[in-house]
């Protein structure tokens, strides 16, 4: 009975968590969470089953809200929508199956230096399919020098830390003690180096770059209602017309502008949808683009200040159910069902737009189109490439007024921290907001307002260990190396509770 009330707990408790994001009640309840589920491994009954449960139930509560998206984005029958979140909460509980099936193969070595729980959820995590790419270790953006360890260690690093730290602290009989210590000394060794890291990025001076985000709150039925395409797009042109200035940049949302645009044009006079002022302000907006009459793209269109265009930026990651409908190819009556579904091309790389300042400093800045900000690849390969800016252009209407793009925002916000880059979030509806390289979020708008945010930044150069190396292939490694000992026989006297 105590591990079936440990495991509901601990599932109530990160579904809290997640309810309250970038909160210190969510670092809170993050830490709580994972001491729970811990707790809750060590009871050997039903081990399995009350693992499942608990994801269920972690899936269910704490993304609530895809269930809207696949009805109002996808454009699904409510028959249809619920039986896609009940395959979407039920398969996304596979990962707390297998989290504790292998916790319970792991070698005697592992238990007794108290990783057990950090090394089967490391496992989990990386062999299971996650259509919402969240950790434990995103709960921690509120507590800042723990999170700064994500410059080199990513939110992986996060995660395996608290495990480990909680372990050493809740399973005593098990672990040994000098393991005990070096979790404790870890953690803190962690918190001095984020301490530390605070005060070196604060230190940090480069090229200042005025930016204003623009928040224009249209309606989806405007949005996506021709009679009002160019209502929207004058709409948004009117309140950039308002704060422009010489050297600033105007950034607008996710396909702000729905009309296609040819994905070769070369200048911004060519156009009678494309935005230019003629002051000196350079735009970065959502647009739709076409290649050919088989080639439509998501993308974002960079308008220098003397009219010229970038390289479209073309959205790599497209939302299923919405930009396209997954397996429709090899079944095309999912096509019949979600009609409303549009047939967009992926893009095929990171992108890194530029344009000058009258003062001759050049700014790149690298475009992540709505949920590429939640994962990590995007941001670092484009920092890689260069980027000195990373601006993510959403439209999070589609969550309606839920925790959703609160969710998005804590997890994007884990990119500036990584990289050492600010991170400017521009939204239809929200949130809005500009986030420095130490994942502090310094202003943002209200949602579903109108309104812009003015904000001056600095372009850092910066590298980290999290940049510059592969470290996402040292937790792929690792999770390899603990999965074929995991799958070593077992000798007899050790049992599967199932």
């Amino acid at each position: 009975m105590i591990g079936w009330l440990l495991s509901l707990l601990a599932a109530a408790t990160i579904v809290a968590a997640w309810w309250t994001p970038g909160s210190v009640e969510c670092a809170a309840l993050g830490w709580s969470s994972v001491a729970l589920f811990v707790a809750s491994l060590q009871a050997p009954n039903r081990r399995i089953m009350r693992a499942f449960v608990a994801g269920a139930i972690t899936y269910a509560g704490g993304f609530y809200w895809l269930y809207g998206t696949i009805k109002d984005f996808g454009g699904f029958p409510t028959v249809a929508a619920i039986a896609i979140f009940a395959l979407f909460v039920f398969g996304s509980a596979v990962q707390f199956i297998i989290w504790g099936f292998v916790w319970q193969r792991l070698p005697h070595f592992i238990i007794r230096l108290g990783l057990r729980s950090a090394v089967a959820w490391l496992i989990a995590h990386h062999f299971w399919i996650k259509i919402f790419p969240w950790d434990f270790g995103h709960t921690q953006i509120a507590f800042l020098p723990l999170a700064q360890i994500a410059d080199i260690t990513g939110v992986t690093g996060i995660t395996f830390l608290m495990m480990w730290l909680a372990e050493a602290l809740v399973a005593r009989r098990s672990v040994g003690a000098l393991p005990r210590i070096t979790a404790c000394a870890t953690f803190i060794a962690a918190i001095m180096y984020g301490v530390y890291a605070q005060d070196v990025i604060e230190r940090l001076a480069g090229t200042p770059l005025k930016t204003f985000l623009i928040q224009g709150n249209v309606s989806l039925h405007k949005k996506h209602n021709m009679q009002y395409f160019t209502v929207n797009r004058e709409q948004y042109l009117k309140i950039s017309a308002r704060v422009a200035e010489k050297d600033s940049l105007i950034i607008w949302p996710e396909s702000t502008i729905t009309e296609f645009i040819p994905a070769n044009l070369e200048n911004a006079y060519s156009s009678a949808v494309l935005p230019f002022l003629n002051n000196g302000s350079a735009f970065l907006i959502g647009g739709l683009t076409y290649r050919s009459k088989a080639e439509y793209f998501n993308s974002s269109i960079l308008i220098r200040p003397d009219g010229t265009l970038d390289t479209p930026y073309n959205k790599m990651i497209l939302m299923p159910f919405g930009e396209y409908t997954p397996l429709s190819s090899l079944l095309p009556w999912l096509q019949d069902i979600n009609s409303t579904a549009g047939q967009f091309t992926p893009g095929s790389n990171p992108s890194v737009l530029s344009f000058t300042l009258s003062n001759g400093s050049q700014i790149k800045l690298s475009p992540l189109i709505c949920y590429e900000d939640i994962l990590p690849s995007i941001a670092r390969d484009a920092t890689v490439l260069g980027a000195q800016l990373l601006i993510n252009q959403t439209n999070d209407a589609w969550f309606g007024d839920s925790v959703a793009p609160y969710q998005h925002h804590m997890i994007a916000a884990f990119r500036a921290i990584e990289n050492r880059r600010f991170l400017l979030r521009s939204t239809n509806t929200g949130v809005t907001a500009v986030v420095d390289p130490l994942g502090r979020t310094l202003a943002s708008l209200l949602p579903f307002t109108e309104g812009v945010l003015p904000m001056e930044i600095q372009l850092l150069s910066y590298s980290t260990i999290f940049t510059t190396y592969p470290i996402y292939l040292v937790w792929w490694g690792l999770a390899v190396l603990f999965v074929l000992l995991a799958l070593r026989p077992q000798k007899r006297s050790q049992q599967i509770h199932l």
